[in-house]
């Protein structure tokens, strides 16, 4: 952690003044400011006054009275007055953390005074918390932005992968569709094909059934076709019979009349 170098107190010229450096650098600050607000009820315009009286308050806490005069402190005509003024200014606004003005404070203290060690070492100090400063911020840009690029490519890989697995799932479905239509083209198929079957089935049962009928009717027609003889193919039968009977007769005389002619010629 960087030290800064301690207020300055600046004694004038005046001998009397020496009572209120000595209460400073007891520590008795109440006692010191008494003494030069004392002087400066008398002599608004002691500069050196209004200087221990700056830094006195400024141990006491009393910023507002601490910059109101050492602000009118460096404006006096006494070089070391005004640079000593400038330079604890200066350690006012780094205490508040505003190193602008605190380096801006030290510089004015360096070209009144550039003797002034106190100053210099200060003023390089403030300058290289800047610098730090300045780096740190470069650095927290670049890492937000690093960060938010890193942001932006987790979006677009996921908004990638996002369009990758809805590209899945539609080829999925896809899939899903084509072979839930297999399956129904399928089944459709095999109804049909059982259909097919069941119509030929029916068919053959229907030609079966018509087969049996017709060799029922068959065998039912020679039953009636034997019933239908009856009389007259009896009668015919009969004929034919007495026909048969009457040629057999007929046979018969014939060969034996041949016999008796064959007799009477061997005679």
């Amino acid at each position: 952690m960087i030290k800064f170098i301690s207020l300055i107190l600046f004694i004038g010229t005046l001998q009397g003044q020496d009572k209120g450096k000595k209460a400073y650098d007891e520590g008795n600050f109440d006692d010191a400011r008494i003494y030069y607000e004392n002087i400066l009820k008398n002599r608004k315009k002691d500069d050196a006054a209004l200087f221990g009286l700056g830094v006195t308050s400024y141990k006491q806490d009393d910023m507002e009275t601490a910059a109101r005069s050492l602000n009118k402190a460096m404006n006096s005509d006494n070089k070391s007055i005004a640079s000593k003024a400038m330079y604890n200014l200066g350690n006012m606004f780094r205490d508040q953390e505003k190193m602008e003005e605190s380096l801006s404070f030290y510089r004015k203290a360096i070209e009144l005074d550039p003797s002034d060690e106190d100053a210099k070492v200060n003023y390089e100090m403030v300058k290289q918390m800047l610098q730090q400063q300045e780096q740190e911020k470069q650095d927290s840009d670049q890492e937000n932005k690093d960060e938010k690029n890193q942001d932006q490519d987790s979006e677009n890989q996921e908004s990638e992968n996002q369009d990758q697995d809805s590209k899945k799932q539609e080829s999925e479905n896809q899939d899903q569709d084509s072979e839930n239509q297999d399956k129904q083209t399928q089944k459709d198929q095999e109804q049909e094909g059982n259909k097919e079957d069941e119509q030929k089935q029916n068919k053959e049962d229907q030609q079966g059934q018509n087969e049996d009928q017709d060799e029922e009717q068959n065998q039912a027609e020679p039953k009636e076709s034997q019933e239908q003889k009856s009389d007259k193919e009896m009668q015919a039968e009969a004929i034919l019979n007495a026909l048969k009977d009457k040629e057999k007769i007929n046979q018969k005389r014939q060969i034996s009349k041949a016999k008796s002619r064959k007799l009477e010629k061997d005679w």
